[in-house]
């Protein structure tokens, strides 16, 4: 009987979604342990936003330190922890450091577990918890959204004139990689249809940067949309998003969590391929560009990007289309 987990997971919000699988997993299994999470400060609201983690550890949260001295510093305060295990999500050779007795490495069971080459990262880490003997339940993430979050979402929407009878959407304009985004002149057009015809509100998420796109997409976004760009914490985000019957994204962190929280949800993919990272819990609901393009997808690993773009989405983003999604949306909704 494990008393005192670790789970060493990844940095990024969308890789952490699914890394918080385990946890439910092995709250059923050891209802008495205490579990902990180490990632990095990029993704520590989606951490502690997680029902079962006890504590999280900060890859980069030790103030003074860097490089080697950190590092030391980290490995320090996780041996005072006397973990009993140590489930390894990532490639990381920290767990040998921490005089933890068992571990269960991803990497190293490879040769043990039936792992298939395109299999979603959170069935390759369930697969390993069965191969440790774990009992499996229906896979879910449990996120719990504060009081405070809750009331931010509530006056963001009273201030906007938006009452709970109204269909809310929820879009994401700018991806982090802009060939992987959706033209802003879609997400307009898309955004008259849902208004027009269904009577719904449009509502953008997401943070843009100081680049060409994000400029872009801030000056030519449709009035008719209301924006939440640059506007909320990630926590406050997912606050706002519980109240979206839909969830419209190109691949991305926050896809993936509105995936996991249990919104319906529909991906859009074109530069990056949908084989092994899609949004785990609405597969079912992925759209992928029909573009006849000997380059797709040009992410993971498919070496030069060869349509030259930068700052725009790239052409095979171009290629779905506003009537095809509409089609979509009319079917998941039942409009």
């Amino acid at each position: 009987m494990f008393r005192r987990i670790l789970i060493i997971g990844h940095s990024n919000i969308g890789d952490v979604c699914y890394d918080l699988i385990v946890v439910g997993q092995l709250r059923e299994n050891f209802p008495q342990a205490k579990i902990s999470f180490l990632t990095s400060h990029r993704a520590y609201d989606i951490a502690r936003s997680c029902s079962g983690v006890d504590k999280i550890f900060l890859l980069d949260a030790l103030r003074g330190a860097r490089g080697l001295a950190r590092q030391l510093k980290l490995i320090g305060l996780l041996r005072k922890e006397n973990f009993d295990v140590a489930v390894v999500l990532k490639r990381s050779l920290m767990h040998l450091f921490l005089g933890i007795p068992c571990s269960w490495s991803l990497t190293s069971a490879t040769r043990s577990v039936s792992l298939k080459s395109q299999q979603h990262s959170a069935d390759r880490y369930l697969e390993l918890l069965r191969a440790k003997g774990i009992k499996l339940h229906e896979a879910a993430v449990t996120f719990a959204i504060s009081d405070e979050d809750n009331a931010f979402a509530d006056n963001f929407l009273r201030h906007k004139g938006i009452t709970a009878d109204v269909l809310l959407v929820g879009i994401l304009p700018i991806a982090a990689w802009s060939l992987k985004s959706w033209p802003i002149a879609r997400w307009n057009a898309l955004a008259a249809i849902l208004k027009n015809r269904y009577g719904a509100c449009v509502i953008a998420f997401g943070k843009s940067s100081d680049d060409p796109f994000s400029r872009a997409v801030l000056q030519q976004i449709s009035p008719g949309i209301i924006s939440a760009l640059d506007k909320t914490s990630l926590r406050q985000a997912m606050a706002l998003m519980k109240r979206c019957r839909l969830f419209i994204a190109p691949d991305s962190s926050l896809l993936h969590v509105a995936s996991c929280m249990g919104i319906e949800t529909i991906g859009l993919y074109g530069a990056t391929s949908p084989d092994c990272f899609y949004p785990y819990f609405h597969r079912q609901n992925v759209i992928v560009s029909k573009a006849k393009l000997e380059c797709l997808p040009c992410c993971p690993g498919r070496g030069e990007i060869v349509c030259n773009k930068e700052f725009e989405p790239a052409p095979c983003m171009e290629a779905i289309s506003v009537e095809e999604l509409d089609s979509a949306i009319r079917k998941i909704l039942k409009l």
